[in-house]
Protein backbone atom coordinates (compact mmCIF):
# COMPACT_ATOMS: atom_id res chain seq x y z
CA UNK A 1 0.00 0.00 0.00
CA UNK A 2 1.17 4.04 -1.17
CA UNK A 3 0.72 6.55 1.31
CA UNK A 4 0.52 9.80 -1.15
CA UNK A 5 2.07 13.16 0.33
CA UNK A 6 -1.48 14.60 0.05
CA UNK A 7 -4.66 13.49 -1.62
CA UNK A 8 -7.02 15.42 -3.21
CA UNK A 9 -9.16 13.33 -4.79
CA UNK A 10 -10.58 12.31 -1.51
CA UNK A 11 -11.68 15.66 -0.20
CA UNK A 12 -12.89 16.62 -3.50
CA UNK A 13 -15.54 13.39 -2.94
CA UNK A 14 -16.94 14.81 0.49
CA UNK A 15 -17.78 18.61 -1.37
CA UNK A 16 -18.36 17.13 -4.80
CA UNK A 17 -22.12 16.93 -4.39
CA UNK A 18 -22.94 20.00 -2.63
CA UNK A 19 -20.29 22.54 -5.29
CA UNK A 20 -21.87 20.91 -8.32
CA UNK A 21 -25.41 21.78 -7.16
CA UNK A 22 -24.82 25.32 -6.61
CA UNK A 23 -22.69 25.77 -9.52
CA UNK A 24 -25.49 24.69 -11.19
CA UNK A 25 -27.18 27.71 -10.17
CA UNK A 26 -24.70 30.47 -11.04
CA UNK A 27 -24.63 28.73 -14.13
CA UNK A 28 -28.14 29.87 -14.41
CA UNK A 29 -27.43 33.54 -13.68
CA UNK A 30 -24.19 32.97 -15.76
CA UNK A 31 -23.11 35.81 -13.39
CA UNK A 32 -19.49 34.65 -12.58
CA UNK A 33 -18.02 37.42 -11.04
CA UNK A 34 -19.13 39.77 -8.11
CA UNK A 35 -21.93 37.60 -7.40
CA UNK A 36 -23.47 36.63 -4.28
CA UNK A 37 -21.32 33.69 -3.51
CA UNK A 38 -17.86 36.09 -3.68
CA UNK A 39 -20.21 38.63 -1.17
CA UNK A 40 -20.74 35.36 0.84
CA UNK A 41 -17.39 33.94 0.90
CA UNK A 42 -15.92 37.23 2.20
CA UNK A 43 -18.68 37.93 4.63
CA UNK A 44 -18.17 34.49 6.12
CA UNK A 45 -14.41 33.83 6.55
CA UNK A 46 -14.23 37.50 7.62
CA UNK A 47 -16.35 36.43 10.99
CA UNK A 48 -14.38 32.94 10.85
CA UNK A 49 -11.34 35.09 11.50
CA UNK A 50 -12.26 38.03 13.22
CA UNK A 51 -11.88 40.59 11.02
CA UNK A 52 -14.11 44.11 9.57
CA UNK A 53 -12.69 42.90 6.09
CA UNK A 54 -12.37 40.53 3.62
CA UNK A 55 -11.61 40.75 0.38
CA UNK A 56 -11.38 37.98 -2.37
CA UNK A 57 -8.50 38.04 -4.75
CA UNK A 58 -7.14 35.96 -7.86
CA UNK A 59 -4.31 34.39 -6.03
CA UNK A 60 -2.33 34.50 -3.13
CA UNK A 61 0.11 36.07 -4.40
CA UNK A 62 -1.99 39.60 -5.50
CA UNK A 63 -3.28 39.20 -2.34
CA UNK A 64 0.26 39.74 -1.13
CA UNK A 65 0.89 42.22 -3.39
CA UNK A 66 -2.19 44.16 -3.02
CA UNK A 67 -1.96 44.34 0.69
CA UNK A 68 1.70 45.54 0.42
CA UNK A 69 0.34 48.59 -2.19
CA UNK A 70 -2.61 49.07 -0.37
CA UNK A 71 -0.49 49.87 2.56
CA UNK A 72 1.44 52.61 0.79
CA UNK A 73 4.16 50.42 0.13
CA UNK A 74 6.54 51.18 -2.87
CA UNK A 75 9.85 52.34 -4.74
CA UNK A 76 12.35 54.08 -1.84
CA UNK A 77 10.76 51.67 0.82
CA UNK A 78 12.87 48.42 2.41
CA UNK A 79 10.55 45.58 3.66
CA UNK A 80 12.12 43.05 6.08
CA UNK A 81 11.43 39.27 5.78
CA UNK A 82 12.72 35.98 6.38
CA UNK A 83 15.06 34.40 4.48
CA UNK A 84 13.10 30.72 4.68
CA UNK A 85 10.31 32.28 3.29
CA UNK A 86 8.25 31.24 -0.29
CA UNK A 87 9.47 32.72 -3.57
CA UNK A 88 5.99 34.61 -4.13
CA UNK A 89 7.00 36.88 -0.83
CA UNK A 90 9.87 37.98 -1.77
CA UNK A 91 8.87 38.50 -5.39
CA UNK A 92 5.68 40.67 -4.67
CA UNK A 93 7.75 43.05 -2.68
CA UNK A 94 9.92 43.21 -5.70
CA UNK A 95 6.86 44.18 -8.12
CA UNK A 96 5.62 46.73 -5.22
CA UNK A 97 8.77 48.22 -5.80
CA UNK A 98 10.00 48.17 -2.70
CA UNK A 99 13.27 46.81 -1.77
CA UNK A 100 13.32 43.38 0.34
CA UNK A 101 16.22 42.85 3.07
CA UNK A 102 16.23 39.68 4.39
CA UNK A 103 17.04 38.08 7.51
CA UNK A 104 17.62 34.54 9.52
CA UNK A 105 14.66 32.62 10.47
CA UNK A 106 14.47 30.70 14.39
CA UNK A 107 14.25 26.96 14.08
CA UNK A 108 11.91 27.61 17.31
CA UNK A 109 9.08 28.31 14.96
CA UNK A 110 10.30 29.06 11.55
CA UNK A 111 9.50 32.75 11.54
CA UNK A 112 12.19 35.57 11.55
CA UNK A 113 14.55 35.92 13.87
CA UNK A 114 13.59 39.52 16.65
CA UNK A 115 17.36 40.18 17.21
CA UNK A 116 17.92 40.36 13.22
CA UNK A 117 14.84 42.35 12.50
CA UNK A 118 15.83 44.92 15.11
CA UNK A 119 19.14 44.88 13.43
CA UNK A 120 18.18 45.21 10.01
CA UNK A 121 15.64 48.18 10.42
CA UNK A 122 17.21 51.39 8.80
CA UNK A 123 15.50 55.19 7.97
CA UNK A 124 14.28 53.16 4.69
CA UNK A 125 12.23 50.27 6.63
CA UNK A 126 9.00 50.51 6.11
CA UNK A 127 7.27 47.18 6.94
CA UNK A 128 7.78 43.72 8.27
CA UNK A 129 6.62 40.32 6.21
CA UNK A 130 5.96 37.74 8.50
CA UNK A 131 5.09 33.96 6.87
CA UNK A 132 3.67 31.47 9.55
CA UNK A 133 5.54 28.69 7.81
CA UNK A 134 3.88 25.28 7.39
CA UNK A 135 0.88 26.24 9.30
CA UNK A 136 2.49 27.65 12.10
CA UNK A 137 1.81 30.38 14.15
CA UNK A 138 5.28 32.24 14.76
CA UNK A 139 6.14 33.50 17.93
CA UNK A 140 4.64 37.28 17.45
CA UNK A 141 4.91 39.32 20.76
CA UNK A 142 8.76 40.32 20.19
CA UNK A 143 7.95 41.13 16.78
CA UNK A 144 4.50 43.26 17.32
CA UNK A 145 6.51 45.51 19.95
CA UNK A 146 9.70 46.15 17.38
CA UNK A 147 6.67 46.94 14.66
CA UNK A 148 4.59 49.64 17.29
CA UNK A 149 8.60 50.85 18.54
CA UNK A 150 9.72 51.33 15.19
CA UNK A 151 7.02 52.78 13.51
CA UNK A 152 6.84 49.52 11.12
CA UNK A 153 3.54 47.94 8.84
CA UNK A 154 2.97 44.29 9.49
CA UNK A 155 1.81 42.18 6.84
CA UNK A 156 1.08 38.87 7.73
CA UNK A 157 1.27 35.60 5.01
CA UNK A 158 -0.72 33.34 6.21
CA UNK A 159 -1.32 31.06 3.15
CA UNK A 160 -0.30 28.22 5.28
CA UNK A 161 -2.25 28.92 8.44
CA UNK A 162 -5.79 29.48 7.65
CA UNK A 163 -6.96 28.83 11.25
CA UNK A 164 -4.03 28.94 13.13
CA UNK A 165 -4.18 30.84 16.40
CA UNK A 166 -1.75 32.60 18.49
CA UNK A 167 -2.98 34.09 21.70
CA UNK A 168 -6.51 32.90 20.98
CA UNK A 169 -6.33 35.29 17.51
CA UNK A 170 -6.74 33.49 14.04
CA UNK A 171 -3.04 34.50 12.53
CA UNK A 172 -3.46 37.03 9.60
CA UNK A 173 -5.47 39.62 12.08
CA UNK A 174 -2.77 40.26 13.74
CA UNK A 175 -0.93 43.34 11.54
CA UNK A 176 -2.30 45.60 8.72
CA UNK A 177 -3.26 43.21 6.44
CA UNK A 178 -3.12 39.45 6.61
CA UNK A 179 -2.81 37.69 3.25
CA UNK A 180 -4.17 33.95 2.60
CA UNK A 181 -3.66 31.55 -0.88
CA UNK A 182 -6.54 28.97 -1.15
CA UNK A 183 -4.31 27.49 -3.64
CA UNK A 184 -5.31 23.51 -4.59
CA UNK A 185 -3.32 22.11 -1.53
CA UNK A 186 -4.08 24.62 1.01
CA UNK A 187 -5.89 23.60 3.99
CA UNK A 188 -8.74 26.41 2.84
CA UNK A 189 -8.45 25.63 -0.77
CA UNK A 190 -9.79 26.18 -4.87
CA UNK A 191 -10.02 24.30 -7.14
CA UNK A 192 -7.37 26.65 -8.91
CA UNK A 193 -5.61 29.56 -8.06
CA UNK A 194 -7.47 31.64 -5.38
CA UNK A 195 -6.51 34.15 -2.37
CA UNK A 196 -7.98 36.50 -0.27
CA UNK A 197 -6.77 39.86 2.23
CA UNK A 198 -8.07 41.15 5.19
CA UNK A 199 -7.60 44.03 7.45
CA UNK A 200 -9.11 46.02 9.90
CA UNK A 201 -8.11 49.40 8.93
CA UNK A 202 -11.19 50.83 6.57
CA UNK A 203 -8.20 53.10 4.80
CA UNK A 204 -6.38 49.77 3.87
CA UNK A 205 -9.94 47.87 3.08
CA UNK A 206 -11.17 50.95 0.55
CA UNK A 207 -7.51 50.33 -1.61
CA UNK A 208 -7.93 46.59 -1.40
CA UNK A 209 -11.29 46.61 -2.59
CA UNK A 210 -10.69 48.53 -5.43
CA UNK A 211 -7.12 47.72 -6.49
CA UNK A 212 -8.23 44.09 -7.11
CA UNK A 213 -10.70 45.59 -9.72
CA UNK A 214 -8.07 48.08 -11.70
CA UNK A 215 -9.02 50.85 -9.74
CA UNK A 216 -12.89 51.25 -10.48
CA UNK A 217 -15.10 52.66 -7.80
CA UNK A 218 -17.90 52.30 -10.42
CA UNK A 219 -18.39 51.33 -13.77
CA UNK A 220 -15.60 53.58 -15.83
CA UNK A 221 -14.59 55.48 -12.82
CA UNK A 222 -11.32 54.83 -12.01
CA UNK A 223 -9.83 56.60 -9.13
CA UNK A 224 -6.11 54.92 -9.32
CA UNK A 225 -4.44 52.46 -11.38
CA UNK A 226 -5.38 49.06 -10.44
CA UNK A 227 -5.24 45.09 -11.34
CA UNK A 228 -7.33 42.57 -12.54
CA UNK A 229 -7.63 40.30 -9.71
CA UNK A 230 -10.47 39.03 -8.97
CA UNK A 231 -12.36 35.87 -7.76
CA UNK A 232 -14.42 33.77 -9.56
CA UNK A 233 -18.15 33.06 -8.49
CA UNK A 234 -17.24 29.11 -9.22
CA UNK A 235 -14.22 29.21 -6.82
CA UNK A 236 -16.07 31.42 -4.27
CA UNK A 237 -18.73 28.13 -4.16
CA UNK A 238 -15.84 25.69 -3.26
CA UNK A 239 -14.29 27.95 -0.93
CA UNK A 240 -17.97 28.52 0.98
CA UNK A 241 -18.10 24.75 1.29
CA UNK A 242 -14.52 24.26 2.45
CA UNK A 243 -14.46 26.73 4.91
CA UNK A 244 -17.93 24.91 6.58
CA UNK A 245 -15.31 22.39 7.35
CA UNK A 246 -12.44 23.90 8.28
CA UNK A 247 -11.97 23.69 11.79
CA UNK A 248 -13.40 19.75 11.65
CA UNK A 249 -10.18 19.34 8.89
CA UNK A 250 -7.48 21.46 11.11
CA UNK A 251 -8.71 19.55 14.13
CA UNK A 252 -7.66 16.09 12.84
CA UNK A 253 -4.29 17.31 11.44
CA UNK A 254 -3.44 18.22 15.03
CA UNK A 255 -4.76 14.62 15.90
CA UNK A 256 -2.23 13.13 13.39
CA UNK A 257 0.35 15.87 14.05
CA UNK A 258 -0.15 14.28 17.57
CA UNK A 259 0.13 10.82 16.56
CA UNK A 260 3.42 11.19 15.04
CA UNK A 261 4.97 13.33 16.93
CA UNK A 262 4.19 11.10 20.02
CA UNK A 263 5.98 8.33 17.86
CA UNK A 264 8.90 9.70 16.88
CA UNK A 265 9.85 11.24 20.61
CA UNK A 266 13.72 10.04 21.52
CA UNK A 267 14.82 9.13 17.73
CA UNK A 268 18.14 10.67 17.75
CA UNK A 269 18.99 12.47 14.68
CA UNK A 270 15.62 13.27 14.21
CA UNK A 271 13.67 16.97 14.72
CA UNK A 272 9.44 16.90 14.80
CA UNK A 273 7.87 20.34 14.40
CA UNK A 274 7.12 22.82 17.23
CA UNK A 275 4.40 21.61 19.73
CA UNK A 276 1.19 23.62 20.33
CA UNK A 277 0.51 25.34 23.60
CA UNK A 278 -1.66 28.05 25.42
CA UNK A 279 -0.60 30.50 23.15
CA UNK A 280 -0.10 28.53 20.16
CA UNK A 281 -2.67 26.19 17.71
CA UNK A 282 -0.85 25.22 14.44
CA UNK A 283 -3.02 23.67 11.76
CA UNK A 284 0.31 21.84 10.81
CA UNK A 285 -0.57 22.42 6.25
CA UNK A 286 2.77 20.68 6.66
CA UNK A 287 4.20 17.94 8.81
CA UNK A 288 7.49 19.05 8.64
CA UNK A 289 10.23 16.74 10.55
CA UNK A 290 14.42 17.46 9.98
CA UNK A 291 17.46 15.39 9.94
CA UNK A 292 20.69 15.47 8.98
CA UNK A 293 20.06 12.53 6.33
CA UNK A 294 17.20 13.93 4.93
CA UNK A 295 18.16 13.24 1.41
CA UNK A 296 18.60 9.31 2.61
CA UNK A 297 15.19 9.11 4.62
CA UNK A 298 13.39 10.78 1.77
CA UNK A 299 14.79 8.11 -0.93
CA UNK A 300 13.69 5.25 1.71
CA UNK A 301 10.40 6.14 2.34
CA UNK A 302 10.31 6.35 -1.81
CA UNK A 303 11.12 2.63 -1.75
CA UNK A 304 8.09 2.15 0.70
CA UNK A 305 5.60 3.66 -1.59
CA UNK A 306 5.63 6.78 0.88
CA UNK A 307 5.34 10.40 -0.20
CA UNK A 308 7.59 13.32 0.71
CA UNK A 309 8.18 16.76 -0.52
CA UNK A 310 10.55 19.59 0.27
CA UNK A 311 9.48 23.03 1.17
CA UNK A 312 11.84 24.62 0.47
CA UNK A 313 14.97 23.37 -0.88
CA UNK A 314 16.82 26.38 -1.57
CA UNK A 315 16.62 29.52 0.86
CA UNK A 316 15.54 32.60 -1.04
CA UNK A 317 19.41 34.17 -0.84
CA UNK A 318 20.53 31.75 -2.70
CA UNK A 319 17.78 31.39 -5.85
CA UNK A 320 19.60 32.60 -8.94
CA UNK A 321 16.96 35.23 -9.57
CA UNK A 322 18.20 37.13 -6.14
CA UNK A 323 21.69 36.39 -6.25
CA UNK A 324 22.50 39.69 -7.49
CA UNK A 325 21.63 41.20 -4.09
CA UNK A 326 24.48 40.10 -2.39
CA UNK A 327 23.84 37.40 0.24
CA UNK A 328 26.15 34.30 0.16
CA UNK A 329 26.16 31.14 1.06
CA UNK A 330 25.85 31.26 4.91
CA UNK A 331 24.79 34.86 5.39
CA UNK A 332 21.46 33.30 7.33
CA UNK A 333 22.81 29.72 8.77
CA UNK A 334 19.54 28.76 10.20
CA UNK A 335 17.28 29.41 6.97
CA UNK A 336 20.30 26.98 5.05
CA UNK A 337 19.77 24.70 7.90
CA UNK A 338 16.31 24.53 7.22
CA UNK A 339 16.70 23.81 3.74
CA UNK A 340 19.07 21.08 3.69
CA UNK A 341 17.31 19.08 6.89
CA UNK A 342 13.64 19.33 5.96
CA UNK A 343 10.90 16.87 4.85
CA UNK A 344 7.11 16.68 4.72
CA UNK A 345 5.39 13.36 4.90
CA UNK A 346 2.08 12.23 4.37
CA UNK A 347 -0.89 14.56 6.60
CA UNK A 348 -3.89 15.20 5.57
CA UNK A 349 -7.13 14.99 7.33
CA UNK A 350 -8.23 12.14 5.23
CA UNK A 351 -5.59 10.08 6.42
CA UNK A 352 -6.87 6.40 7.11
CA UNK A 353 -5.00 4.46 10.40
CA UNK A 354 -3.25 2.40 8.44
CA UNK A 355 -1.66 5.39 6.43
CA UNK A 356 -0.42 6.93 9.56
CA UNK A 357 0.95 3.81 11.10
CA UNK A 358 2.75 2.72 8.18
CA UNK A 359 4.59 5.98 7.63
CA UNK A 360 5.64 5.57 11.59
CA UNK A 361 6.78 2.31 10.64
CA UNK A 362 8.93 3.32 8.30
CA UNK A 363 10.26 6.09 9.17
CA UNK A 364 11.14 4.32 12.32
CA UNK A 365 12.39 1.52 10.34
CA UNK A 366 14.92 3.89 8.73
CA UNK A 367 16.46 5.27 11.89
CA UNK A 368 16.96 1.40 12.85
CA UNK A 369 13.75 1.55 15.33
CA UNK A 370 15.64 3.70 17.93
CA UNK A 371 12.69 5.62 20.35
Amino acid sequence: MSVPLLDLKREWEEVAQEVKEEWERVFATMRLFNGENLLAFEKEVAEYLGVQFAYGTASGSDALLLGLIACGIGPGDQVILHANAFAADVETIKWAGARPVLVDARESDFGPDPDQVEKAVTPQTKALMVVHMYGHPVDMDPLLEICRRRNLILIEDASHAHGAEYMSKKVGTLGQVGCFSCGVVKNLNALGDAGFAVTNDPDVAHRLNYLRNHGQVKKNDHQFYGFNSRLDELQAVILRARLKRLEEKNERRREIAWIYSRAFQGIEGLTTPPQDGPEKKSVYHRYIIRTPLRDQLMAYLKEKGIGTGIYYPVPLHLQKAWQREGYPSGSFPVSEKLARESLAIPLFPEMEDEEIERVIRAVKEFFGGRA
